[in-house]
């Protein structure tokens, strides 16, 4: 990200020229690379083209890539159109397309839809006869006009990345902001609240006879996590678990099996994501599912029972014996890119001998591509995957501890989802392991 700073930070240089130190930094890059973010289900691109000129100085300019698809035609009637409430004029969808495109249903853009069902709209052309290199451009810089110099609230799921707004899939402005140790409410997004009137809404109030058998929802942990929990959710996840389990209560897999009797979510979610988990849970089970948030389920459990310890007292020692090489001697650890590019056929290969059975040349591959610097957790399931067929239990925890330790070190990237499924892997192990030596 030094890339950025350098770019894009106060000191202003002439002519958009960058001195020696930069130009250094810059060319470890490809010319013409693209730097990809999503969020909220946004997706933003940036070209960013060096050019020498004659004095060998190295000039910089940045623009927002199109958010179009090239479907490589050679047709010359593309279209760019835009779909808009008649009574308000508001501009919802943006695209393009040819023949009868502007007026066929959008299977994937379902908001857009959705407000063309709930809305008298109408459509109107942006540009015609028209290459498709140029309606993808057109395209573009009619969402980013809309967002920068209007208030409509744009459905596209893909806007440019200079628009001085997103297009409004975040929580809304009416979603309570997240505090520390609150929880937090399920939220509508500004577009659910604008068009569709949805509001957020509040976790159910704890009733400590509902505990009894529960399910830990874990889908869509963002920034959430690092706010409701000042980066200690581990913490607040173990001791929940572990009052749970000391006062009798079961934790299960399947938030629709039979004997659920709570949903305890870990972070935030969609409203609507809720209510169709509540279509399908009286569907499938007859009945509603109380949902609860884990921090208003930690603070109900130490009130009732007070601290707990959560650090295991028997330490059960593991001796894992592997020709690894340690992490410091791993190729390309700072390239992550192209250590995905070198590492993946040998993990590709090795997870195919897994599933045949060939346990340990899979180990061996699953080696060399960690070695080459592939650093997913796709490898370390694998990798746990296979100690725990062959019963190696200690290499099992160790690879897993050894993943746990690499997302961590990823700031901006920190999975929390992936590190718990690890940890239960793990705890499993470690259980298996203790069994295994008192037989």
């Amino acid at each position: 990200m030094k890339i950025f700073s350098k770019l894009f930070g106060k000191k202003k240089k002439k002519d958009n020229q960058i001195d020696v130190t930069d130009q250094k930094e810059l060319l470890k890059c490809d010319e013409n690379s693209k730097l990809h973010k999503t969020d909220f289900g946004v997706s933003m691109e940036l070209s960013l083209n060096i050019s020498p000129d004659e004095k060998k100085n190295y000039e910089v300019s940045i623009s927002s890539s199109p958010v179009g698809v090239s479907t490589g035609s050679t047709a010359t009637d593309f279209y760019v159109y835009e779909w808009f409430i008649k009574e308000t004029g508001e501009i919802f969808y943006v695209g393009k397309g040819i023949g009868n495109r502007y007026k066929s249903f959008h299977e994937r853009a379902y908001e857009a839809e959705k407000i063309r069902n709930m809305f008298d709209t109408s459509s109107r052309f942006v540009g015609t006869g028209l290459t498709e290199e140029q309606a993808i451009e057109l395209e573009s810089k009619e969402m980013a006009r809309i967002l920068n110099e209007t208030k409509d609230r744009l459905t596209n799921r893909m806007i440019p990345l200079f628009a001085e707004r997103d297009n409004g899939y975040g929580r809304g402005p009416e979603t309570p902001a997240l505090q520390f140790e609150t929880a937090p409410h399920l939220y509508a997004s500004e577009i659910e609240e604008h068009y569709f009137g949805l509001k957020s809404r509040p976790f159910d109030e704890i009733k400590y006879e509902n505990l009894k058998a529960v399910v830990f929802i874990t889908r869509n942990l963002r920034d959430e996590i690092s706010v409701i929990y000042g980066g200690m959710f581990e913490n607040y996840l173990d001791e929940v678990k572990v009052l749970l389990l000391t006062n009798s209560r079961k934790v299960l897999k399947s938030k629709f099996a039979k004997s659920v009797t709570a949903w305890i979510y870990v972070g935030d979610d969609y409203v609507t994501n809720y209510e169709n988990d509540q279509k399908q849970a009286l569907e499938k089970l007859g009945r509603n599912v109380p949902t609860y948030h884990l921090i208003d389920v930690w603070k109900f459990l130490k009130g009732r029972f007070g601290g707990v310890d959560t650090v295991c007292k028997e330490v059960v020692p593991i001796n894992p014996i592997h020709n690894r090489v340690p992490l410091k001697q791993i190729k390309n650890r700072r390239n992550w890119e192209k250590g995905f590019d070198q590492g993946i056929p040998y993990w590709e290969e090795g997870d195919r001998e897994r599933k045949a059975g060939n346990l340990e040349r899979a180990l061996e591959l699953f080696d060399i591509a960690r070695y080459n610097g592939y650093n997913a957790p796709a490898l370390y399931t694998s990798y746990a995957m296979a100690y725990r067929k062959l019963k190696d239990f200690d290499n099992e925890i160790a690879i897993i501890e050894e993943a746990i330790e690499r997302l961590r070190l990823e700031k901006n990237k920190i999975n929390e989802t992936t590190i718990m499924e690890f940890k239960e892997r793990q705890a499993k192990a470690f259980s298996l392991k203790q069994n295994s030596s008192e037989r």
